[in-house]
């Protein structure tokens, strides 16, 4: 293996592995180092294991938790082969090992030094610490050993109201559990508008979710086979505890010529943004883009540009235009009408300045609002593109149609 590369990368997330591949594309030689996980957190801990359990479990549960488990984790590692195998033919140059940084041209790597002319940081993220008194018991999971969970629990506490509490929360639900989501702000999924965040919750009414806002966790406490939560509200006793309050850019002293891309660069902690870091790094022009959020809840949730509560605090002039899914012809058909989109405008409706959407495939459908957004598309024009009927999609220009 050669020492010397034109480019080293660090993290074979979506940034790292994204970069590399653009790298060796351009006949540059590049290496792309890893630690243990090929496609980062979000292939083996986050977006795809969860997206996976969410697809799953809608459907009749008839496996136990290793088997279900072992079905995820089955399509982790194919998607993982697939990346691995794609860059090898690329001739991107594969280390496995823990990469330090020596200097702005030299990296460390299982006991070998390997030079570049620029180095590439794409070392991801990490989970928030939590500082409570008996975190460390054996019954309290985080979202990379959750998976190690034998038995379904009856009760779940979740400690963090935000997406991805409300994306474990319906699973555990699915499976059976009742849950207790505990959160330390006023509310929970403070970062939605209130009108999107009431229509969640409204549909989650029934279920076996507890939420708790405003609670500060003192401890927890551990028996044989259950754990006490000690809050603000009282104490109460569940299977298992989940930690859900996100995460945070892993921040190492770097030489200041050291790339950062990807969650490493700093929020959003995205996929999507992350790889579009990577493809920016080699772009002519590059523009930062306009980066879409999506809550993989049933119902989606689905977000872009600025939302109604941003606007008002900037105290900008706008209007907000809103069209309930059951007026669209084939959420209504195929009982899937929950929801609505809502189109944010400014400049007398000439341009759309934001966009919140919940219900049915709410995060394909907010790709035409995002470049209509970015691009700064005027509204005129976006209400001259036709939509096929019947689909969901239609309901944007139904949304459109709204705006004088």
């Amino acid at each position: 293996m050669p020492n010397s590369f034109d480019y080293i990368v660090i993290g074979a997330g979506p940034a790292g592995a994204e970069a590399a591949g653009l790298i060796a594309r351009q006949t540059k030689t590049v290496a792309l180092i890893e630690r243990d996980k090929w496609g980062g957190t979000c292939l083996h801990e986050g977006c795809i294991p969860t997206k996976t359990l969410l697809h799953l479990t809608k459907q009749p549960f008839v496996w136990d938790l290793p088997e279900l488990f072992a079905k995820v984790f089955a399509k982790v590692q194919a998607l993982s082969d697939n990346m691995v195998a794609n860059l090898k033919r690329a001739d991107v140059t594969l280390i496995e090992g823990e990469a330090t940084v020596v200097n702005a041209h030299e990296v460390s790597v299982n006991g070998e030094r390997l030079t570049a002319a620029q180095i590439i940081f794409a070392g991801g993220s990490r989970p928030l610490n939590l500082k409570i008194a008996g975190i460390e018991g054996p019954l309290i999971y985080d979202s990379h050993s959750i998976y190690s969970l034998t038995k379904k629990p009856s009760r779940l506490a979740i400690v963090g109201g935000g997406y991805i509490g409300f994306e474990w929360a319906q699973i555990f639900m699915r499976l059976g559990a009742a849950v207790t989501i505990y959160e330390a702000l006023p509310q929970v999924l403070g970062a939605l508008d209130e009108d999107v965040r009431r229509r969640l919750l409204g549909t989650l009414r029934g279920s076996p979710l507890l939420v708790k806002t405003n609670e500060t966790i003192r401890r927890f406490s551990h028996g044989k086979d259950e754990v006490t939560v000690e809050s603000d509200s009282g104490i109460a006793a569940f299977d298992a505890v989940m930690l859900a309050v996100g995460r945070k850019p892993l921040d190492i002293a770097l030489p200041p010529e050291v790339i950062r891309i990807g969650d490493a660069k700093g929020y959003p902690l995205l996929a999507h943004k992350a790889s579009s870091d990577a493809k920016r790094l080699f772009a002519e022009n590059a523009i930062d883009p306009i980066i879409p959020s999506v809550i993989y809840t049933d119902p989606e949730i689905a977000s872009v540009g600025q939302s109604e509560k941003e606007l008002k605090k900037l105290q900008v002039l706008y209007k907000s235009y809103k069209m309930p899914y059951r007026a669209n012809s084939k959420a209504f058909v195929t009982d899937e009408d929950e929801g609505f989109v809502k189109l944010l405008t400014i400049d007398n409706d000439k341009y759309l300045v934001g966009a919140a959407i919940i219900g049915t495939e709410a995060g394909n459908i907010i790709n035409v609002l995002t470049l209509a957004i970015q691009e700064k598309i005027p509204i005129a024009k976006l209400k001259r593109l036709v939509f096929p009927h019947p689909t969901i999609g239609e309901v944007l220009g139904q949304a459109l149609d709204l705006i004088p």
